[in-house]
């Protein structure tokens, strides 16, 4: 199939020509991909009970989605788009797809036309549509995001004046964003709310903002951000950061009902007071929600009599903290004073105007500073990102210290639920869903060997989001093994294999360590869901989708009856 665009890369005589052989045998690539995706679909819905797992909380389409998920290592949202396109491409414009596996468009042109056009639901009309996009997309050329909507428009716009994407307006009017930056540990959050709420949302924040002391180092601006998180937690005041004896605003808030997880290690702590940290407290009581505002947890590994771990590596340079050698290393900063100094008013950069600088001297100004190293390591939000260590030690100065403890060898639970030590150690570890390409919180732990035959101990047991539970345990086809150090290796339908590793093998790579193997009780069932229900959806997955359809083809209607009264000539 892709014989004569491998034959057009190979003929190519110049760079110019390479590119553009390459571009051709990429989108036949990716249109060819497409098609096989549609090919899983209908293959599933093929298989014998299919019809019924339609109104299944996860269904044939979240189980094609899973596989593809895991044969690409791509998000659950990127491949329910891949997957929607495809469709399109297969059931509403196949003269389009045509286009695209002859390598003469993109993917991100066929991703445009499957969104302007998927309102239009007549028959006829589609079919006329998708034959004049194809004729027009074989001339199309290079043009911007705006023109390429405008043009597809017009085109709907002779066929079905319904199904114009408006709608865009309407949704975009009222949400609230909340965009995190994982490399700075800041979130911006953007919100459009009626007049009334943005008047009290905004007293809430000052009045919340005033509840420290006059000593408190941040600025009216920071304070007034802090005061947004602290509506999140739920607190009725804004803790106090001054650090000074006797400030009566300076103690933690009482609970508000929501738990932040953060895992980070204990050096971190330590730059949050000058005092040692507090030792941990018991294990609590297993409940629903444990009651504090910060988890800061510590791994700690094993402490099994093992060696001592051995030198660093004698030819790598040990020179400075940051790994660079020479006689002029970067500092190694307090972390202290790094904590302090992400509050108060921004320094200056330059000492005096920048009108009375000469270029060498600015040059030599700027560069004077080379900033710190931060001596204690970075830390993560349970499911989050990560997080920098002045941050957690800020963080860290009002929230619940609770250590996390390796279980090492130890022997499993007499239990199905785990213990909550077991099961906050299993969430550090994993940190997101383990199913291969999600990226979402874990809702649900599972025994990878169900219980009573699986045990319940670290190697038996995994983090899931919800989706991926119920696919894990009810969805034919899908199989798991799992091994000591938290690898589990998901087999699917297809019997293709994709491995995942925890979500702290990077930052925590001491959680990773190995704990007793599981072993088990006999043999279980290969799907072993006796007294189990799926969870069911009150209407299908498409006919959720046909009804956002109609909701938005009826809004457009009063737009698209004036559009035909303009349209007609005044004689």
């Amino acid at each position: 199939m892709f014989d004569q665009f491998t034959a057009a890369v190979a003929a190519a005589r110049t760079p110019g020509q390479r590119v553009r052989a390459q571009a051709m045998l990429e989108n036949a690539a990716c249109a060819a991909r497409l098609s096989s995706m549609a090919d899983l679909l209908e293959q599933a819905h093929r298989a014998s009970g299919s019809a019924d797992r339609d109104r299944w909380r996860c269904d044939n389409w979240a189980s094609v989605c899973a596989q593809i998920g895991a044969a690409q290592t791509l998000t659950a949202g990127m491949v329910n788009s891949l997957l929607t396109h495809a469709v399109v491409l297969r059931e509403k414009l196949p003269k389009v797809g045509a286009v695209f596996a002859e390598g003469l468009i993109t993917y991100l042109l066929v991703r445009t036309i499957c969104r302007r056009t998927a309102l239009v639901k007549d028959p006829a009309a589609l079919a006329a549509i998708d034959a004049e996009l194809a004729a027009e997309l074989r001339g199309w050329g290079a043009k911007s995001l705006d023109q390429t909507d405008a043009d597809i428009d017009a085109l709907i716009l002779r066929h079905d004046p319904h199904a114009v994407r408006r709608v865009q307006d309407v949704v975009r009017s009222t949400g609230v964003t909340v965009d995190t930056d994982g490399a700075t540990g800041v979130s911006r959050i953007e919100a459009t709310v009626e007049a009334t709420d943005g008047a009290a949302f905004q007293r809430r924040v000052e009045l919340l903002a005033r509840t420290v002391c006059d000593r408190d180092p941040r600025t009216a601006d920071q304070r007034r951000a802090a005061a947004v998180g602290a509506m999140g937690f739920g607190w009725d005041r804004l803790p106090c950061m001054c650090e000074t004896d006797g400030c009566a605003a300076a103690s933690r808030p009482a609970v508000g009902g929501v738990v932040i997880h953060v895992i980070t290690r204990r050096d971190t702590l330590h730059g949050t007071t000058d005092q040692p940290p507090p030792d941990p407290e018991p294990e609590p009581p297993t409940t629903p929600e444990h009651p504090e505002e910060r988890f800061d947890v510590d791994p700690q590994p094993p402490d099994d009599g093992d060696e001592p771990s051995p030198d660093p590596d004698p030819d790598v340079e040990t020179d400075s903290p940051n790994g660079e050698s020479g006689s002029n290393p970067v500092p190694a900063g307090d972390l202290t004073a790094q904590r302090r100094g992400l509050v108060g008013e921004q320094p200056r950069m330059l000492s005096k105007p920048l009108r009375e600088y000469t270029i060498t001297e600015l040059v030599d100004e700027v560069s004077a500073d080379r900033g710190q190293y931060c001596p204690a390591s970075p830390g993560v939000i349970l499911g989050g990102p990560v997080l920098p260590a002045p941050v957690i030690a800020r963080l860290a100065m009002h929230a619940t210290v609770t250590d996390l403890i390796h279980p090492g060898h130890a022997p499993p639970e007499p239990r199905y639920r785990p213990s909550r030590a077991l099961a906050d150690f299993v969430k550090a570890r994993d940190l997101r869903c383990r199913q291969p390409g999600c990226t979402r919180d874990i809702d649900d732990l599972d025994h990878t060997i169900p219980y009573p035959w699986g045990p319940t101990c670290a190697s038996n047991l995994a983090g899931f989001c919800r989706e991926h539970h119920l696919l894990k345990t009810f969805f034919p086809g899908w199989s798991s093994v799992q091994y000591p150090d938290g690898r589990i290796v998901f087999t699917d339908p297809d019997a293709q294999s994709s491995t995942s590793y925890p979500g702290s093998r990077l930052l925590f790579g001491e959680l990773c360590e190995p704990t007793a193997p599981a072993a088990t009780r006999g043999t279980p069932p290969p799907k072993h869901t006796a007294g189990l229900t799926m969870p069911t959806r009150a209407i299908t997955r498409k006919q959720a989708r046909d009804k956002r359809i109609d909701d938005e083809r009826e809004r457009n209607t009063p737009w698209a009856e004036q559009y035909l009264r303009d349209s007609i000539p005044p004689f």
